[in-house]
């Protein structure tokens, strides 16, 4: 398992969850580590920090990849919660029914309607808005009725142009 943790030396949290780990402060801004079997990059640079995961919570986070998707724990407090939430994170398998990442989601859009939606939220506030919050949770869950009711505004303002398109995307159909 390839985990990510992001840290700050400033979060009392973070220097506490490092100390469980029994990880001494990094010396560089981005040092990996094993734990244990587990290879664990450490991020202690905030820009570096924002680049990995723009809408993350706060200090400390650990990011970990299942199939393609980036998973997120914030706050942990000790390895074996990360190891166990790491093992309980869903993956592509189950995701088809209801979540996925914003790269997934977008797969879901033709070509047409990716361009077209993306062009849409430099001058749509419902869809700056709709892709905001995709970008501070960082998933889309189809189960969501906030997401189920961002599908039929995109249906409403002709993003997306039939119902048959509308069914495919609640279904998981990709498209790119």
């Amino acid at each position: 398992m390839n985990v990510i943790i992001l840290h700050d030396l400033l979060s009392a949290a973070s220097r506490d969850f490092l100390a469980a780990l029994g990880i001494t402060i990094p010396e560089g801004d981005d040092v990996t580590v094993t734990i244990g079997p587990d290879t664990v990059r450490i991020v202690s640079d905030h820009a570096a920090c924002v680049a990995l995961c723009p809408a993350f919570p706060g200090y400390p986070l650990a990011l970990v990849e299942l199939d393609g998707v980036q998973h997120q724990l914030a706050f942990p407090t000790s390895w074996d919660e990360v190891t166990a939430w790491a093992a309980a994170s869903p993956t592509n398998g189950s995701q088809t029914a209801s979540r996925y990442s914003p790269a997934d989601f977008m797969r879901l859009l033709t070509q047409d309607e990716l361009d077209a939606v993306l062009l849409a939220e430099g001058t749509d506030t419902d869809v700056r808005r709709m892709w905001a919050f995709i970008r501070a949770v960082g998933y889309v869950d189809m189960a969501d009725p906030l997401t189920q009711n961002s599908l039929l505004m995109l249906c409403q303002k002709g993003y997306i142009v039939t119902d048959e398109r509308l069914q495919q995307i609640q279904n998981g159909v990709f498209q790119l």
